[in-house]
């Protein structure tokens, strides 16, 4: 996504991570063997098609915010020669997961340093199933910002289309500060330890503060505060702590830069998704002549603010709540009455009443509270929205005190987000504080003073009273945070660039759809592919999308201007009932 926004009505560790993390999942695509589909409007063949490795460009340190094709094809910059002359010792992965190959590559910590400390750059490659690996490298980045793209490649490439599998080999790495590359630490052992032990007893904890940045009823002082403590906290634990400084989207396009030279491609083949499209984005401005063929799925705009883009998602999903009260009241048995508006108030009222009497449900522990029914409705309204099953948990919760489908909700959701080892609670870890380390090196906050941002809190609580309030919590944070950009986002070009396919959702509640729209018409040679439906990216979700992309990737068709692909149906969310 964009990175996720982190959007909890109040405060509350177990809430937050059950949002981020369930929200992580979705920023990457739910890849299946979708068999070939035909689009509303078939793709042609354009005259532009991408290049395939064969030439020798250069590089670019990407220190300024805008590069034309002639800097980006010049030779390699002065000061990076050992970094793109490097060659990468390909070796079968110590943990023995097979036939991935494991590598490692070494990059500046500061691109306008190179000759100061040096990062690893961790990365995993599924070779090509026919050996020949025709179209060379598609790297592969699954968004976040926060994820690993090893541990994704190992759980999802397999399953990509053999056309994809045959012509490419499959790319994932670990952007700075994640997994296996050089990391940001900001925990003790014995926080792991406590996660773990909650986790034991059903319980989601959160090491970051990033939780309590997205609260309503914060004070922005005190997310600013939170902000400090954090990143003192990674300060203090992390081997390579000048790397908070260095985490930014800027910096891994650079690494992907020299990743592509090492991996001996003339061009970059790439799939990012959610927040990976912004990396690709501004990947194509800083390097045009070295793209090939680059789709883009679930994009965001690189041009927009943070605090811009989460003010216009919460603002999307109050009006699909909106519509979802309109659906009920048209049903037996709705609990919500009055207008639309009065119906809104009501389970604000309700919701907001949670953390003093959590719903309870008969013969079970189990309960719900504020931050945790939020994101249920959020669930089952606005991102995979099964309406009726949400008015069957909330009648019974309203009418009758009765919490048991919404306290299977709960569990059912929980169940894949609890860690169970070690390893899992520190790439969780990684993930919260990389999150906000990204999104703060990228976006200058954006407030005068600490009171306009409690004043921008309370404006969006007026016009959103279910899901605003939250928009502005991250860019308090992030000033407490401390490292973070100078520069405000600008709109992305990539002047001469070969075509890059840009894929929207029209429903996506994390990447909005009319952001897939700015970023094509912002790009030199941008190419919009249109999704219909709801949830979060295509690529694995929808077979006619999944086709088109493969098509381009594989045989660089650009599909037709005003091409569509139909919605699909969705698998109904579980309300535990089984049903």
């Amino acid at each position: 996504m964009r990175p996720t926004p982190l959007t909890a009505r109040k405060a509350g560790a177990a809430l937050a991570a059950l949002m981020l993390s369930a929200a992580l999942a979705a920023c990457q695509p739910q890849i299946s063997a979708a068999g070939a589909a035909t689009p509303t409007s078939v793709p042609v063949p354009s005259d532009q098609t991408s290049t395939t490795a064969g030439g020798s460009h250069g590089g670019s340190t990407g220190g300024s915010t805008a590069s034309s094709t002639d800097a980006s094809q010049t030779s390699t910059p002065q000061g990076l020669e050992s970094f793109y002359s490097q060659s990468i010792d390909w070796q079968d992965c110590s943990d023995g997961t097979s036939p991935f190959q494991c590598g490692t590559v070494t990059v500046p910590l500061d691109y306008n340093n190179p000759g100061g400390r040096t990062i690893t750059i961790a990365l995993k490659k599924l070779p090509a199933s026919d050996s020949d690996a025709e179209h060379g490298s598609l790297f592969f980045n699954p968004g976040g910002p926060g994820v690993s793209g090893i541990r994704t490649l190992e759980t999802q490439a397999t399953v990509l289309p053999e056309e994809l599998r045959a012509g490419y080999d499959v790319v994932g790495f670990d952007p700075r500060g994640i997994g296996q590359s050089t990391p940001i630490t900001c925990w003790t052992d014995e926080d792991i330890h406590q996660v773990l032990t909650d986790a034991q007893n059903g319980k989601l904890s959160d090491l970051a503060s990033i939780d309590t940045a997205s609260s309503t009823y914060v004070s922005a002082q005190e997310k600013i505060n939170l902000g400090a403590a954090d990143a003192a906290a990674c300060t203090q634990h992390s081997e390579v702590p000048e790397l908070l400084d260095h985490v930014g989207t800027r910096n891994v396009a650079r690494d992907l830069d020299v990743l592509r030279a090492t991996s001996g491609d003339a061009t970059l083949n790439y799939l990012g998704v959610s927040y990976g499209t912004h990396i690709g984005a501004v990947y194509a401005d800083l390097f045009p002549g070295r793209v090939g063929r680059a789709v883009l799925d679930g994009a965001m705009d690189p041009s927009q603010r943070w605090v811009d883009g989460e003010a216009e998602v919460t603002a999307f999903k109050e009006g699909v709540l909106h519509q979802y009260v309109e659906h009920c009241q048209t049903q037996d048995g709705c609990p919500l009455t009055g207008s639309t508006d009065e119906a809104i108030a009501q389970l604000t009222a309700f919701v907001d009443g949670l953390d003093q009497a959590p719903l309870t449900a008969p013969d079970s522990s189990v309960t719900v509270n504020t931050q945790e029914a939020t994101t249920i409705i959020q669930h089952y309204a606005v991102e995979k929205p099964d309406w009726d099953a949400l008015t069957a948990m909330l009648a019974p919760a309203m009418n009758n005190r009765n919490g048991a489908l919404m306290v299977t909700a709960k569990q059912s959701t929980l169940a894949s987000q609890l860690p169970t080892t070690a390893e899992q609670a520190v790439a969780g870890a990684n993930t919260l504080f990389m999150s906000a380390a990204v999104i703060c090196n990228d976006y200058p906050d954006t407030a005068d003073t600490v009171s306009d941002w409690d004043a921008q809190a309370a404006a969006e609580r007026k016009t959103s009273p279910f899901f605003g309030g939250t928009s502005h919590g991250l860019d308090a944070y992030c000033r407490g945070w401390g490292h973070r950009a100078q520069t405000p986002p600008q709109e992305t070009h990539a002047e001469g660039s070969d075509p890059i396919l840009v894929v929207g959702l029209t429903n996506d509640s994390r990447t909005l759809y009319p952001w897939a729209q700015s970023l094509t018409d912002q790009l030199d040679n941008g190419h919009l592919l249109t999704v219909e439906g709801y949830g979060h990216v295509t690529f694995g979700s929808n077979a006619c999308a999944t086709a088109a992309m493969t098509d381009f990737l594989v045989n660089g068709t650009v599909p037709a201007e005003g091409t569509t692909c139909a919605a699909e149906p969705q698998p109904a969310a579980d309300d535990g009932t089984g049903n």
